[in-house]
Formats: C-alpha cells, sequence, structure tokens
C-alpha cells in the first residue's frame, strides 16, 4: 500500500536524516509519506506527537489492520529518538514475528 497523494518534503527529509541515533525511516517514507510528514509537522509539540504516535501505535477501535513491520519499526525507532520514549516495544530474535 502506497500513500501517493502526499509526498515527503525536502524540509521532512532532511530532519530525519539528521537526527541522531537514528537511520532514515525509509520503509515509513516510501509507504506512508503522509504519515512521515504528519510525524515532522508535530516535531516540535510534544503532547501532539505523543498523540500521535499513540494513535499509530495501539489499536484503540479494535479494526485495524496493521502496518507492515519495516513500517512498525521505523515508527517505534522516531518515537523513541523524537520522545525519549520506549514503549516497551522490542524487536528483537526472541520477540519479531516473521511471517
Amino acid at each position: 500500500m502506497t500513500d501517493d497523494t502526499v509526498q515527503l518534503t525536502a524540509a521532512a527529509e532532511d530532519y530525519f536524516r539528521t537526527l541522531a541515533g537514528l537511520k532514515f525511516p525509509q520503509a515509513l517514507a516510501d509507504k506512508y509519506p503522509r504519515i512521515a510528514q504528519t510525524i515532522f509537522a508535530l516535531k516540535d509539540d510534544a503532547n501532539q506527537l505523543r498523540a500521535c504516535f499513540s494513535a499509530l501505535i495501539e489499536d484503540a477501535r479494535g479494526d485495524r489492520q496493521g502496518f507492515p513491520f519495516d513500517v512498525l519499526l521505523d515508527i517505534q525507532a522516531l518515537r523513541e529518538i523524537m520522545l525519549g520514549d520506549v514503549n516497551q516495544f522490542v524487536a528483537d530474535d526472541n520477540t519479531k514475528w516473521v511471517s
């Protein structure tokens, strides 16, 4: 699934490429540029950014399909770097699900 209606801006791409301790979130930028752009737009408002990440990661409605694993890892990495939040999500050989 690709979101073709919104492209990641140069400013957003530069921001994500220069975040210390973060590998560029390529899967998120490629598959969901609208979400990456939203995260960038909220970067200076920690409360709104935290709410955005929570809405992306937590299924409050119970009917979501979920993100591809590579996109989920990008979202979680951004959350940890941008907010310092470690949300008890660890992706390692013991916890990851691979289809």
